[in-house]
């Protein structure tokens, strides 16, 4: 019997290919396989991404918080009805020396602060801004101490200091605050 090229390279094609795995898939296999990788890209994404919108509504929250405060001039504190004024920088000495005292009424001995940096907006206009300095203390005393003086200045009426980061040791610690102060009109 005489074969044609053709018959030949036809019959070459209809073996079994050599990888298995790929015999036994069909279209609805493939189909299948995809949707369930996106699915799960999907809620991987949702998954991750919802901590970091929840952070993102956080910080807008705070500055659309802290942009009624430049427009009114005054906070409304949860405990107490009362507007407090944000200080300005000709105040911030006596705000650092407020921290310090806070320490020292809790048995705390400050053995050294440095302002760090102080943080501005660059805005453009003769309009007040919300400014800020970050003041590091070395403290050293017991734990108890620090984290109850640590309490009583997040609690100030003033509401312009606020607690960025602590590190305690076995003899005291470090604490870094952000005070808030108004510069301009």
């Amino acid at each position: 019997m005489a074969y044609f090229s053709s018959e030949i390279n036809i019959k070459h094609l209809e073996k079994p290919s050599a990888i298995p795995i790929f015999q036994h898939l069909s279209l609805r296999r493939v189909k299948g396989i995809t949707g369930a990788f996106l699915l799960a890209t999907v809620l991987g994404f949702l998954l991750l991404w919802q901590p970091a919108y929840l952070q993102l509504r956080s910080l807008q929250k705070e500055e659309n918080y802290w942009q009624n405060v430049l427009k009114t001039g005054a906070t409304n504190t949860k405990t107490d009805t009362k507007a407090a004024t944000i200080p300005t920088m000709d105040q911030l000495p006596d705000l650092i020396e407020q921290c310090r005292a806070a320490f020292v009424k809790e048995g705390v001995d400050v053995v050294a602060l440095n302002v760090e940096r102080f943080g501005e907006r660059r805005e453009t206009g003769n309009a007040a801004s919300l400014d800020y300095g970050l003041v590091r203390f070395h403290l050293h005393g017991n734990w108890e101490g620090i984290v109850t003086s640590l309490k009583a200045l997040e609690e100030t009426q003033e509401g312009s200091i606020h607690l960025q980061e602590v590190v305690l040791e076995a003899e005291g610690g470090e604490a870094l605050l952000q005070i808030y102060f108004c510069t301009g009109e």
